[in-house]
């Protein structure tokens, strides 16, 4: 994890087979099918694969002990859906219900659960694993990030173009079955495809469970997932 700590960002190759990286491509597509849509949030409550994939033991030793999944997410970047995502810090998280707790703000809802905005000593406890299944170059919308920039706290937006043009840009292009770990207070983006073809990525985010505070339960903070007929494809 020393990479990780010091330069907010660090990639681990063929982490999972060719024939493990296929099933995880027919249930992406499955998954994605079903929800009609190319940001599928709170992946783990559609598939009990995905589900499993989160705590599964390969991604698990990449990580420090004790870490949880706590919000997961499909990105289908495609030809057809080629979107470009500005410089940002992740600085959200998926909660199951409002509390008027110290340091949370910004309360808001996406894909009909609650996120706010916790404190930064939060954000710097959590690990971002983005498992890669389809080949992502500089062309076809790699993730970019500024090394270091999560050891500058929470960064304001007026402040990101300055810090974004006098720094040095990673381009981190993985392979099939790599698996990029990064910080969320990293600055990162993507651009717009240029030579347009698929990029799929499973995102989950990590943290230790007890870094929330205790009025407040994560959304996807369960041992054990729930699946029924109404939120599992078929």
């Amino acid at each position: 994890m020393r990479t990780l700590e010091h330069r907010g960002v660090e990639i681990h190759r063929q982490v999972f087979s060719e024939d493990e990286v296929k099933a995880l491509r027919v249930e992406a597509d499955r998954v994605a099918i079903w929800a009609s849509s190319v940001c599928v949030r709170h992946l783990r409550e559609y598939s009990r694969l995905v589900d499993w994939l989160s705590k599964s033991r390969p991604l698990q030793a990449l990580l420090p002990q004790e870490m949880a999944p706590v919000r997961s997410i499909l990105f289908d970047k495609t030809a057809n859906e080629n979107w470009p995502v500005a410089w940002h810090q992740d600085l959200t998280i998926a909660l199951s219900r409002k509390v008027a707790a110290d340091g949370y703000s910004a309360w808001s809802l996406k894909g009909g659960v609650l996120h706010a905005q916790p404190p930064v000593s939060l954000l710097e406890s959590m690990v971002t694993a983005r498992i890669h299944l389809d080949e992502t170059t500089s062309t076809n919308g790699a993730l970019m990030v500024i090394p270091e920039t999560h050891l500058l706290g929470k960064i304001e937006p007026s402040s990101i173009a300055s810090v974004v043009s006098s720094s040095e840009v990673h381009v981190c292009e993985c392979g099939p079955g790599d698996v990029l770990l990064m910080a969320p207070l990293i600055l990162h983006s993507s651009r717009r495809s240029i030579e347009p073809s698929r990029r799929r990525v499973i995102h989950f985010e990590y943290t230790v469970r007890e870094a929330l505070d205790p009025q407040l339960t994560w959304h996807e903070g369960r041992e054990s997932i729930g699946f029924n007929s109404e939120n599992q494809p078929t």
